[in-house]
């Protein structure tokens, strides 16, 4: 096991293509301190020891303690840090929207909409066993047939348990319309460069509205959400194997080193060691003798 930054921080990310090359991680961190940042994926995990103080957007902040569920909708704006000297150490995913949905398509019901789960900290001994069983069978590369059981089974009693269907995919009824509609341009817009003028045209709004509304909202400027969103979309080439330098041109960055400068600040590893350990023949090989011993980082 690598270590990320600090000799306290350790952490292993992969990429299992059962799931989509959904993003799996196992850290486990003393002092490591995650800024505000989004995902465009859920992010669901367990905590195993210790505890993490978690902010989501402006709201207070509270600790996910061991031995509990935590999940974050997609587009949450979020940090994170120790809630003790013990640190936490954590195993998480990240199934994209498209794969939970397609998971839940016979538990719907009425017309299209989007899943979300209510609230980050889930107290369920049940699922927090299954979840553990599920993300040890991918770091262990179980049968491909043993690992989409798992995640099948688990991601329908999460959502039946404490997730919710809304029919409506529009931001409209859950966040100001300025807040929806940059939040919106910024997603479709991420690769290219964006200007605080364009967001004020498109929003209808001035620039200082955009600033001052987009902020309160989500809890992160514009140009945070917008680099956020081109580390997390770097992660997605970076697991297909595009080199550092490419990605970072094809994301948005201007060269390698802004994507390395942000990539590591946001995740705790740069760039190169990402796509080292998330690679397909990474993958391909990730049983590589510390299966005998998963719940240590080496």
């Amino acid at each position: 096991m690598k270590q990320s930054g600090s000799d306290s921080n350790q952490s292993r990310a992969w990429s299992d293509d059962a799931f989509q090359a959904t993003e799996f991680l196992f850290a486990d961190y003393r002092d490591f301190v995650f800024p505000p940042h989004v995902h465009e994926t859920f992010a669901i995990g367990v905590i195993e020891a210790g505890g993490q103080q978690f902010r989501p957007g402006r709201a207070s902040s509270l600790v996910m303690p061991a031995g509990t569920l935590c999940v974050i909708n997609p587009g949450v704006v979020h940090e994170g840090r120790p809630s003790s000297a013990e640190g936490w150490r954590y195993r998480m995913f990240y199934p994209s929207p498209a794969l939970v949905g397609r998971m839940l398509e016979d538990a719907k019901t009425g017309p299209v909409g989007e899943w979300g789960l209510g609230g980050h900290v889930i107290d369920d001994v049940e699922l927090y066993n299954e979840f553990e069983a599920l993300h040890l069978s991918s770091q262990l590369t179980e049968s491909l047939l043993e690992r989409e059981s798992r995640i099948a089974v688990f991601v329908r009693r999460l959502f039946a348990r404490h997730g919710s269907f809304s029919p409506e995919r529009s931001h409209a009824r859950v966040a100001p319309r300025t807040v929806a509609i940059v939040r919106d341009y910024l997603h479709a817009m991420a690769e290219s460069q964006v200007s605080i003028s364009d967001l004020a045209d498109v929003a209808g709004v001035s620039g200082t509205q955009v600033i001052r509304a987009f902020s309160a909202g989500t809890g992160m400027p514009p140009h945070s959400y917008l680099v956020s969103l081109r580390v997390e979309r770097a992660k997605m080439l970076l697991r297909t194997g595009t080199s550092p330098a490419e990605t970072a041109l094809e994301v948005g960055f201007s060269d390698q080193s802004q994507l390395t400068r942000h990539f590591k600040r946001l995740t705790g590893v740069t760039p190169g060691r990402f796509a080292a350990e998330t690679s397909p023949k990474k993958v391909r090989n990730r049983q590589d003798g510390t299966g005998s011993r998963p719940h240590l980082l080496r």
